[in-house]
């Protein structure tokens, strides 16, 4: 079985990156992290993370994602809602092959992860996951399935159902 390929953007809390990326190594032989960010020094890290010859945040992610390419992309929404939003509709414009799972944490609105998922998400998980749900949650995203909770659905539906009408 082949390995899936995952790239992290924005996520700006040493102890959330600490978990996703102490996660994905556990199950390391399902899933190749990718980082363009080399292992040694923070001040190279921190260098290519700041913003490049004058380019917005989208550009500069879409810019990184191209390079790395992966198949996953698991993407934090600390930032405002609208710029993961603009995000999510230039990675469905530029890098239609990379599937999006937010990182959420419990704080966020309902509405807000609608509107997420209209603009290309293919679901959420929160922060404190474990590592059987992140296993599952990124292995359903590569194969193209959705991953809201249960209770979501109703939701979704009854916009699906109004929109229509």
């Amino acid at each position: 079985m082949s390995s899936i390929t995952v790239a992290i953007v924005n996520i700006e809390q040493n102890q959330q990156k600490t978990t996703i990326h102490e996660l994905l190594h556990h199950n390391a032989p399902q899933f190749e992290l990718l980082t363009d960010s080399p292992s040694q020094g923070i001040q190279s890290e921190e260098r290519r993370r700041l913003a490049r010859c004058g380019l917005s945040f989208v550009e500069n992610a879409i810019a990184r994602i191209r390079r790395l390419k992966p198949q996953i992309l698991l993407m934090n929404t600390s930032r405002a809602m609208h710029e993961c939003c603009d995000l999510l509709l230039a990675l469905r414009d530029q890098c239609p092959g990379v599937r999006t799972l937010l990182v959420i944490d419990e704080a966020i609105e309902e509405d807000d992860l609608v509107q997420a998922l209209a603009c290309g998400a293919r679901g959420f998980i929160t922060v404190d996951l474990d590592s059987v749900d992140l296993t599952k949650a990124v292995s359903a995203i590569n194969r193209g399935e959705a991953w809201v909770p249960r209770r979501m659905t109703a939701t979704l539906m009854q916009r699906i159902v109004s929109a229509s009408l």
